[in-house]
């Protein structure tokens, strides 16, 4: 039977990387929890990090923007008894009206663990699309590795190499910590600050992940400098035999020198020949650059659960799943049930209301009242038609899948 949780070797399921994210990357009066959900006679091995956000009526596993896969902390099998028993602890709330747990890998036992449990504990369960994860395998020989890699990705690092080897001010590095550290982070930091991204949301978070990275020894810091000052860096973690790319920036004046990319292939060879990875993860995202270093892509995903016993549960609930259906309508496949349902545009057809017109409607030219009354009359017919299918979608969710309330009595609803 496969573990239900991550070892510990993995820097994003560790309790230090759940501390650093709540002392620096959480509002002020965020309300933290570590629920035990281990074994009888030791609960306390294996635990659920999860966060309440003030003012907010949800509670979701203890991630932020800079988490790249949730699951629980510890090692060994979560006893499906023991996450329900927690999840109904939750759902008997009528201060929560939601509960979610993302991002989640779909081919790891705790992702299955968890709807199943959700779903015996009386909440209603659905799921949805968190980001793409590109990474790729490696055999250990950096040569075979990067000539596997499309000839337009090599030939272009040779050339930028060569160019920027020229340039007398040009140097390379890779800091793993020691007393290099602070002036490494300082850089990191002026380079991000100088590049295309936008502002870090939690600026102490990253200075926090490289210090904890380097007393942990997972640090792989690339630097690159031209004319006396940083031009590149990249924060990469090695653990687990994987090398995790967390973030990587480049000052957009040298854009045309290639400055990233040559850093990319430096920090390529060194950690397939010095640490002997096997995998190299981006973590988060599609950027289209990602597939020439990582040819292989999977989907995170989220859980999302809603309270029954609350008012604004089933209103959450119903939004959701109406939403879920309005995107079927729009593409419906022949023969399925979607497909019976008459769809958006037809709902506009029906008011007399031309394509065109319709996502102008609310932007009619000032000056036309008249018009203008008489769009905002025909969107709220369509919405009023669109609500309409959303709670005969809901009513048919609760009888096809026979939900109950998870009280112990297994009362249906």
């Amino acid at each position: 039977m496969p573990s239900d949780t991550y070892p510990d070797t993995d820097p994003h399921f560790s309790a230090l990387w759940f501390e650093l994210l709540g002392r620096t990357a959480l509002p002020e009066g965020a309300d933290i929890e570590y629920a035990p959900i281990g074994p009888e006679d030791t609960p306390d091995s294996i635990l659920l990090p999860l966060v309440r956000m003030p003012g907010t009526r949800l509670i979701s596993g203890l991630a932020t923007c800079y988490t790249p896969l949730f699951a629980p902390i510890g090692s060994g099998n979560i006893p499906e008894a023991a996450l329900t028993r927690k999840f109904r602890q939750i759902r008997q709330r009528c201060d929560i009206t939601q509960l979610r747990l993302s991002p989640l890998d779909t081919n790891a036992a705790f992702f299955s663990l968890a709807q199943r449990s959700l779903k015996r504990a009386g909440w209603i369960v659905s799921d949805y699309f968190c980001f793409g994860n590109w990474y790729g395998t490696v055999d250990g020989i950096f040569d075979d590795w990067w000539a596997a890699r499309p000839s337009r990705l090599r030939n272009t690092v040779k050339r930028a190499r060569k160019r920027l080897e020229a340039d007398p001010d040009f140097k390379i590095a890779i800091i793993e910590g020691g007393i290099a550290l602070d002036e490494a982070i300082n850089a990191f930091v002026s380079v991000y600050n100088r590049s295309w991204k936008t502002p870090e949301p939690w600026p102490d978070f990253i200075p926090g992940l490289i210090r904890l990275a380097a007393d942990k020894g997972w640090l792989r810091l690339g630097l690159v400098s031209l004319d006396g000052k940083p031009v590149a860096s990249q924060l990469w973690l090695v653990a687990n035999g994987c090398a995790y790319i967390e973030k990587l920036a480049h000052d957009v004046d040298y854009d045309s020198r290639g400055v990233g990319t040559v850093l990319s292939a430096h920090l390529m060879r060194h950690v397939i020949e010095h640490d002997h990875i096997t995998r190299i993860d981006y973590l988060i995202g599609d950027d289209a650059y990602k597939r020439d270093w990582t040819p292989e892509r999977c989907e995170r995903r989220g859980l999302i659960a809603f309270n029954p016993r609350t008012i604004p549960g089933w209103i959450a609930a119903a939004r959701h799943f109406g939403g879920q259906r309005l995107k079927s309508l729009l593409k419906p496949h022949p023969g399925t049930a979607s497909a019976r349902v008459p769809r958006i545009m037809d709902v506009f057809r029906a008011n007399n209301l031309q394509n065109d017109q319709c996502f102008a409607t609310p932007c009619f030219a000032q000056g036309d009242g008249n018009r203008h009354i008489a769009g905002k009359k025909v969107l709220k017919s369509a919405i009023a038609r669109i609500m309409d299918m959303s709670r005969a979608t809901m009513l048919h969710f609760i009888r096809s899948r026979n939900l109950r309330t998870g009280d112990g009595n297994d009362k249906k609803l």
